[in-house]
Parts: C-alpha cells; sequence; structure tokens
C-alpha cells in the first residue's frame, strides 16, 4: 500500500508541474527614443499609428507609471541588464561610443567658472566583471541573442562578452549612422533584400529565424533593442506621404517622418509576435516591451519637432515625467491577463529580479540591486509604496533642461534636487503633486517644506547606500554669473524656426483644473497681449473623446464624458499675428468611472459524460481594464477538483468516473477592484456511453501501465538498496 501511495504521489506530481509549467523563453523589446504619446497603448491617436504594439500590448498588461532610471540610452541600458540605477553602476551619460575606456565614474577637478557644481565623468563601458541578465541567463543553458542597437561598449565589452551567442549587427555606434533604409553603413555585414530595406524590419526577420532555429534546443533569451526610433529621421517615402496627407497643424505632433518611422518599427514588432505564433511558443514566452527614455521632442526636422511628449513635460534628456515615463507592456502566460492596466509604479531595474526570480535563477550575493521584484503586480495585487529614482548628473542644454540632477518620485510627489544650484547656497529644488499637477508646471518647494525634507532624505539614502558618485561644489564659480533665466531653454539648433524669430506679442494657457470627474465642466482660457489689431487665435481639439464646446470671449469650456480608463482631452492652440507664431497647447486628464466587469461563460461540449471534462470557453473583459480574480465555485464537485480559471480562453472542469449524480451546477465570478458579476451554468452530466468506456478503459490501463512501470523501478533500485 506505501508503494502505491508512493507512485501515485508521483505521477500527481508529474500531472501538476506539466499543469503549472512556467514560461520559459523571454522577449526583450526595447525601442530607442520611444515616448510616452508614441503609441495608441494609452489613449488613442489621432496621428501615430501602432496597431501591432497595440494588438501585443493588449495581450498582457500595460503599465502607464514606468519610468526610467535615466532620461537617455545607455544608462538605462546598463540598468536593464544589471539592475542597478546609474547611481550604483556609474553609467550617467551615453558615452560608450567613444574610444576612452573608463569603467569607474570620476571626478574632475573642476568646471565652467558660471556652472555651480562639478558634473562625475561618466562610466563609458559596461563592465563585463558585473553579473548580468544576459551572462546569467547564459550561464543556465539558455540560448542568447542580441539584435539591434547596443551603446554599451565595443569589444572586448559588447554583447559577445557579455552572454550573448549572437550580436547582430554588432554595432556599438549610438544610432544608425546614415538613416534606417538600406545600403547601411552600420551593418555592413547584412546584405539588403531590396532597395531602402529597413533595417529594424530585417533584424526582426533574422530573430524570427534564429527563434525558429533554436525554439527546440531550450529555453532562449531574445534581446531585440530596436535602432529605432532614434535619430537620424528617415522612413519609406511612401509611408511619409501617407502621413503628410494625415497630418494636420492642429496637433502636439505633426512629423510624418517620425510618425513613419514609428509605424516601420510597429511592422517590426508585428513580425516578431508572428514569429513566436509560427515556432508555437507564445504560450511559453515571456515578452517585455518599453523604451530606453521619453521621446525626443528637440531634434528640428524642417519647421516641427520629431514628437511632443504632451500631456507630460520635457522629453529625453530632462528629469521631467516626459524624458522619464515610457511605453511598457508585460506579458508573461499564466502571470498575466489580458487587456489589463496598472497605475502602479515601477522602474528600469525591477526586470533584472522579477525574471530571475520567475525563472527561478539566482545573482552572486555580492551583487546589490536595487529593483523589486513585479510579478505580484503583475498578478493583480496592491503595489508597495517605494520610490522611484532617476539620476542624470548632466545638461545638454535642450529644451526644459536642467543642472545636474537627481529625481525621486513616489505616492504622486516628485522631487528634482539639482547639486549645488540653489541660489542663495545648498541645492536647488522642484516639487511636484502628480495627483494634481501632472503636466509639473506648479513649484511646491517652498510651500510644502516637510515634504520637500521627506523625499531629500530618500535621496541622500539612496544616493549613499549605492555609493554614488556626485556633483561636487564648484570652487572656480564666479558668484552671480549663472542665469537662471536660461535653466529649460533650449539652445539654439533645437528651436523651431518660428521660436527663432522675435516674437512682439504674448499668449497664454490657463487651465482651471488639470484633472476633472466625468460630468465636471472643465474650462480653459487664453490670455493675448501686446497684439496688433490683426492678431487672430484657432484651436482645435486633437485628443480624447469629441467634446461639444461652449466658447465664451476667450474662454471655451465642456463637459468631460464619461471615460472608462484614464483619458486627455486636449486642444491645440496656433496665436498669430503678422508673420510671429505661437503654439501651445492645453490638456485636462478625465477621471474614469468604475464599470462593472462583463462575464460570458459558454458551454461547448455536446455531451457530458461521467469521467469526461465539461469545456467551456469564457471571456471576461472590464472596461476599466483592471485585473479580474476569477473563480468557480460548485456544490456539486469538490473544491479540489476546480482550478481557477482564465479570464479569456478555453476552461475544462473534469467530471469523476463515479460523480453520483445527474447535473453540475459551477457559478463563475469575475470581480476587479470594485465589483463582481456572476454566472451560472447547469448541465446533464450522462452516463458513460460503450465507445466512451473503451476510451476510458483504454486511458484507465495506459494510467495502470505507467503506475506498473514505476513500480518495477521503484522495486528494483529498492532491491538494489537492500543488497
Amino acid at each position: 500500500m506505501r508503494l502505491y501511495v508512493t507512485i501515485l504521489s508521483i505521477f500527481l506530481l508529474i500531472c501538476s508541474h506539466a499543469a503549472n509549467a512556467k514560461p520559459q523563453n523571454i522577449v526583450f523589446i526595447l525601442a530607442d527614443d520611444l515616448g510616452w504619446n508614441d503609441t495608441n497603448i494609452f489613449q488613442q491617436s489621432q496621428f501615430i499609428e501602432t496597431p501591432n504594439i497595440d494588438a501585443l500590448a493588449a495581450r498582457g498588461i500595460v503599465f502607464d507609471h514606468a519610468f526610467t532610471n535615466s532620461p537617455l540610452c545607455s544608462p538605462t541600458r546598463a540598468s536593464i541588464l544589471t539592475g542597478q540605477t546609474p547611481a550604483r553602476h556609474g553609467s550617467t551619460t551615453p558615452n560608450h561610443h567613444l574610444p576612452l575606456v573608463r569603467l569607474q565614474p570620476s571626478m574632475p577637478d573642476t568646471a565652467a567658472t558660471n556652472r555651480k557644481s562639478i558634473a562625475p565623468e561618466t562610466v563609458t563601458r559596461l563592465d563585463t566583471n558585473l553579473p548580468t541578465l544576459s551572462s546569467i541567463l547564459k550561464a543556465n543553458n539558455y540560448n542568447t541573442a542580441h539584435f539591434g542597437k547596443w551603446h554599451l561598449g565595443a569589444s572586448p565589452y559588447s554583447p559577445l562578452q557579455h552572454g550573448f551567442d549572437i550580436d547582430i549587427p554588432n554595432y556599438a555606434g549610438p544610432g544608425p549612422t546614415g538613416g534606417f533604409l538600406a545600403p547601411w553603413s552600420f551593418a555592413p555585414d547584412i546584405k539588403p533584400q531590396k532597395p531602402g530595406e529597413h533595417i529594424d524590419v530585417r533584424l526582426a526577420e533574422e530573430a524570427s529565424k534564429w527563434v525558429k532555429s533554436v525554439k527546440d534546443d531550450g529555453p532562449f533569451f531574445l534581446n531585440f533593442w530596436a535602432f529605432s526610433v532614434h535619430a537620424p529621421f528617415n522612413a519609406d517615402p511612401e509611408i511619409i506621404d501617407y502621413f503628410v496627407a494625415k497630418r494636420t497643424p492642429f496637433h502636439s505632433q505633426r512629423s510624418a517622418t517620425y510618425a513613419a518611422m514609428v509605424k516601420q518599427f510597429d511592422d517590426a514588432v508585428g513580425i516578431l509576435w508572428e514569429a513566436l505564433v509560427e515556432a508555437q511558443v507564445e504560450d511559453n514566452t515571456i515578452i517585455i516591451f518599453t523604451s530606453d527614455n521619453g521621446g525626443n521632442m528637440y531634434d528640428v526636422l524642417g519647421t516641427i519637432h520629431a514628437t511632443s511628449n504632451f500631456p507630460l513635460r520635457g522629453g529625453k534628456a530632462t528629469n521631467y515625467d516626459g524624458g522619464l515615463r515610457v511605453p511598457t507592456a508585460i506579458i508573461w502566460p499564466g502571470l498575466t491577463q489580458p487587456n489589463t492596466l496598472s497605475n502602479a509604479p515601477i522602474q528600469t531595474v525591477d526586470y533584472f529580479p522579477t525574471l530571475l526570480n520567475g525563472l527561478d535563477l539566482t545573482w552572486p550575493s555580492s551583487h546589490a540591486i536595487d529593483g523589486n521584484d513585479i510579478r505580484p503586480l503583475l498578478r493583480g495585487e496592491t503595489s508597495v509604496t517605494r520610490p522611484i529614482f532617476s539620476y542624470y548628473p548632466a545638461e545638454p542644454r535642450v529644451p526644459d533642461w536642467l543642472p545636474p540632477s537627481v529625481t525621486v518620485t513616489q505616492n504622486g510627489w516628485k522631487l528634482i534636487r539639482s547639486f549645488h544650484y540653489g541660489k542663495i547656497n545648498g541645492h536647488f529644488y522642484q516639487l511636484y503633486d502628480l495627483n494634481t499637477d501632472p503636466s509639473e508646471s506648479i513649484n511646491l518647494a517652498e510651500i510644502h517644506t516637510d515634504k520637500l525634507d521627506e523625499l531629500d532624505s530618500l535621496i541622500d539614502a539612496h544616493l549613499l547606500e549605492s555609493e554614488a558618485v556626485t556633483p561636487n561644489v564648484n570652487p572656480n564659480y564666479r558668484t552671480g554669473t549663472f542665469n537662471y533665466d536660461q535653466m529649460g531653454l533650449a539652445r539654439e539648433e533645437f528651436q523651431l524656426p518660428e521660436e527663432k524669430m522675435q516674437i512682439d506679442f504674448q499668449f497664454q494657457l490657463d487651465i482651471d483644473q488639470q484633472i476633472v470627474e466625468a460630468g465636471s465642466t472643465a474650462k480653459i482660457t487664453y490670455h493675448l497681449a501686446d497684439a496688433s489689431n490683426l492678431a487672430s487665435v484657432r484651436y482645435k481639439q486633437f485628443m480624447g473623446t469629441p467634446v461639444d464646446v461652449i466658447e465664451t470671449g476667450n474662454s471655451i469650456t465642456f463637459v468631460a464624458p464619461s471615460v472608462s480608463q484614464p483619458e486627455y482631452i486636449a486642444f491645440a492652440y496656433i496665436a498669430r499675428d503678422g508673420n510671429q507664431t505661437i503654439r501651445q497647447q492645453a490638456g485636462i486628464r478625465i477621471t474614469p468611472a468604475p464599470v462593472a466587469p462583463v462575464l460570458s461563460v459558454a458551454l461547448k461540449s455536446l455531451k457530458v459524460t461521467k469521467g469526461s471534462a465539461a469545456s467551456f470557453m469564457i471571456e471576461a473583459f472590464d472596461a476599466n481594464k483592471d485585473f479580474l480574480h476569477m473563480t468557480v465555485t460548485s456544490d456539486d464537485l469538490p473544491a479540489i477538483s476546480l482550478t481557477a480559471p482564465p479570464s479569456v480562453g478555453e476552461y475544462l472542469v473534469n467530471i469523476p468516473a463515479n460523480f453520483s449524480g445527474d447535473s453540475v451546477t459551477l457559478v463563475f465570478s469575475a470581480e476587479d477592484s470594485q465589483t463582481s458579476v456572476q454566472q451560472t451554468i447547469t448541465f446533464d452530466v450522462l452516463p458513460p456511453q460503450p465507445d466512451k468506456q473503451e476510451n476510458s478503459g483504454g486511458s484507465t490501463n495506459a494510467l495502470w501501465l505507467f503506475l506498473l512501470t514505476l513500480s518495477i523501478i521503484i522495486r528494483t533500485k529498492e532491491q538494489n538498496a537492500t543488497t
């Protein structure tokens, strides 16, 4: 009897393991400079088109508060691979293509006399002594491949020295020199298949071939770090023409070239997903989609900027949210639910511990990390309050630039410390309540001093614990030479032609409230001063659900519509006086109204007999995109036999062969954070049919044959042990 119990336990353990198998493969898709507003995963754009990215994101969970630990590429890439913030790993600016090799940050003795602090010099290579996600996976028998941009150092610091089996195109530069369309000077070993072929589309095709070649050889890690949508700016001319015909002057994004670049990157993402499906590994693959920093809103393409991160402030190379918040989606089979949205803050350094813990892999205890395992968030659990850091001690003089700074965000409050730039002494601070001021327009540093001190202490603790090399006071600073009025103003090369003109009039937009609830009245007012009688002001809605506007003088009002997810209603204004032009946008975020889930359960089985399984198709949908907790209960079947059903897909309920009843009632439930819905299904259970008995007998015989084989093996081992 004891032997039978042992055999049965082994059999059940094997069955349980098969039923709860974890996904093993990883596809990490990293865009370059793709901004928070450059896809449709948060809100439908009237201009940008990303159908493949949208479909991919809908298969998992989207994070609308995903932050990078730096507003620039190389530091973020190092954080992905090491789980460390730039304050710890020392890469703070993307100088990793330059000849100088520096593996530890250093501090110069001085700075320009009009600079109040001395910025540290960045690490310029990803040290191969650091454990990385790729090297750890490789050490655990993963097939590994890197496709696309690296920018963490050429050999001996290339992907091939960090655990990747292959690296295509094995390029160490910051961007696709010469452009995205073939022929490619930066990828001479890749022969174009057709004129004007797009590099990321081609790399996606090459990555697809690799997936199919290794899918049967154990788990794989595909690092697809696209060149898109980094400068230089070019794309298929036909796609550019399509967006030229589509664009309007009343939009925050108006570059047809940039929109075409996004579209071709989206094509590459679609190719990758199709490859996973064709290889039949999509249900065994974790996919992370994100960007290395916010959108590049400073490069000028003719008469317009490449993109806009509106309604967020700033962008790439700034410590405002436009530079740090990025589009992010995670698909983790068995863990995430389709079509879900989380506002829980996550950061770049979280991917390292999340992936390794989720795969039951470890890293050296001597390797300190700054990230959290966010799998509880993927399961829909409540997040634990913790600080999010960005360390950026540089000043590239783009729009909204700051002196060398560090940032912390917690509970919707954000503090930016610019080292040693206080107007009297000490640091210069900006404090924002993002809960009411998501555009970071009202500095509360002098009002909420207690909150400033609280957040500043978190900065101190992180910099101390990470042993960061931080900016020093510049001993050669000449008092009064730093011009605070120039802070945030871009260098001339980043100004639009119309911005370089002498503007003689003033134009300003005011919003009563940046965040309102459905049914509330929202108001936008413009102020025009020092203008001639010929001045004109025009406006048009370019974002959000269309609303009816009431115009009164220089104000417009509208009733906030009912929305199921956070949504911005935004208007673009163009003020002109002669040949002088000022463009501004105003956006108001609408708070979503709670909506009960919708649940549909249909019995697929034509006949359900004892000893068989009843098959159901389940479709549970939540308009708020909340995580749905799915349950099923029954008074007719033991609870242990009922597993948690999926929110979407097929669900099987096994009916025991010795079931004594003639019907089963199941109660399915889908519950979000506030409400729940149920559906009750009752179905008849028939006695086994003769042909079913034969099948059942065959299955039973197979089971006992399996058990008998195990019995012989175990008995033989016991006899050998006694002899």
